[in-house]
């Protein structure tokens, strides 16, 4: 027994560092990192070089907006009316009992009649189906705005009134001039340390060439972030050729898949793993390595000289000095 317990040790210590990366490798599962399409490189061909700097700040919301759909019928507008009323005045309350600093705004979306089908029979003839006013249909949206991350009490009060509809959850940042400051200072950094690292391979002083540049600023947030999955579950029992087999139906699901990093030059608070907004800067620079020849001064055309003469009063010509 002593012989047998330690190979099954190994091999359970061996299953359990291959879980260290998650159930998103099997299976139809296939991890698909989001990755820029611009690649961080260095590029000559002689005459001139081309750099390509990418960096990437992290940042946390600085406000989320989250964005409820109720949807309320009935038989006239006074039933429905008040129907709905009575839901977002009860959330209201709640919300407020939790957090007096969250805000809630109402937004009225639409109003319409509802119709039923009423079945008319004539001789001779074939059923005929009219619609008919069956009652009322109203629709709002409860947009609630708030700082730090507390939705899933915000759902636990909507859904005491039967609101369970979450369209979809904004993230507001409120500093993206000082963001883009700081990826500037970032990458000049990282251009001066660039410039000098290949004026070092290059042996040749790059500070005084022509240069150009160009640069691009992108914003990813996180609802474009967020990758499907599957849950991933195998059957290791044998079963006969003719048997009938009633797979489970798989939980599918989503996950939050930031941009990955590993394209880029720097990043600026790495340690944020929750949802964040990620702003990209990417800096391009084109170095002219071969000095441009100034143009020779072009010569001045010759000037014409003018003579002028003049008739005298007994006939002679004379000329006018100019």
């Amino acid at each position: 027994m002593k012989k047998l317990f330690l190979p099954i040790l190994i091999l359970g210590f061996i299953n359990a560092l291959a879980q260290e990366s998650g159930n998103v490798n099997y299976g139809k599962n296939r991890y698909q990192p989001q990755v820029q399409n611009m690649n961080n490189i260095m590029s000559t061909n002689g005459d001139e070089i081309h750099i390509a700097i990418r960096g990437i700040y992290n940042e946390k919301p600085s406000l989320y907006s989250a964005t409820f759909s109720i949807v309320q019928v009935g038989t006239s507008l006074e039933e429905i009316d008040a129907l709905m009323n009575e839901k977002i005045n009860a959330i209201k309350a709640g919300i407020k009992a939790s957090d007096p600093t969250i805000e809630v705004i109402t937004d009225m979306i639409s109003f319409v009649p509802v119709y039923e089908y009423e079945v008319s029979k004539k001789i001779f003839s074939k059923k005929t189906y009219n619609e008919k006013p069956a009652g009322y249909e109203m629709k709002k949206n409860l947009i609630i705005k708030y700082k730090t991350p507390v939705l899933d009490k915000i759902v636990s009060i909507c859904a005491t009134q039967e609101v369970y509809d979450l369209v979809k959850v904004d993230y507001v940042i409120t500093n993206l001039e000082a963001i883009q400051a700081k990826l500037q200072a970032r990458m000049l950094e990282e251009y001066n340390n660039k410039l000098k690292y290949y004026a070092l391979l290059l042996g040749e002083d790059l500070g005084p060439k022509k240069k150009t540049i160009g640069e691009n600023y992108n914003l990813v947030y996180p609802v474009e972030s967020y990758s499907n999955y599957t849950a991933f579950s195998r059957s290791q029992l044998p079963y006969s050729r003719n048997s009938v087999v009633n797979e489970v139906v798989k939980n599918e699901t989503s996950y939050y898949n930031p941009v990955m990093v590993k394209l880029h030059d720097f990043v600026v608070n790495p340690e944020v793993t929750e949802p964040s907004v990620q702003v990209f800067y990417d800096l391009h620079v084109t170095i002219k390595m071969k000095k441009e020849e100034e143009p020779k001064p072009v010569p001045a055309p010759p000037v014409e000289k003018k003579i002028v003469y003049v008739v005298t009063a007994n006939g002679d010509i004379k000329q006018l000095p100019l």
